[in-house]
């Protein structure tokens, strides 16, 4: 009897470690995604300001000609 109560004991020992690395990773995972998007708004908004630069330049161009 006290074998199968240590054995549980030690069960939810590992449960609970589990747990903790799940939430872990579950925040870990979180912050790459955040990050990844604020990456993405970034290089969206840079694409367009190359783009408008661009459109400035050869709107200098087709002024002087």
């Amino acid at each position: 009897m006290m074998l199968i109560v240590h054995w549980l004991s030690e069960i939810g020992a590992i449960l609970w470690a589990l747990t903790g690395v799940m939430i872990v990773l579950a925040k870990l995972i979180s912050a790459i995604t955040h990050c990844e998007c604020k990456l993405v708004t970034m290089l969206d908004l840079a694409f367009k300001v190359k783009k408008a630069w661009k459109k400035l330049k050869d709107d200098k161009r087709k002024n002087r000609q």
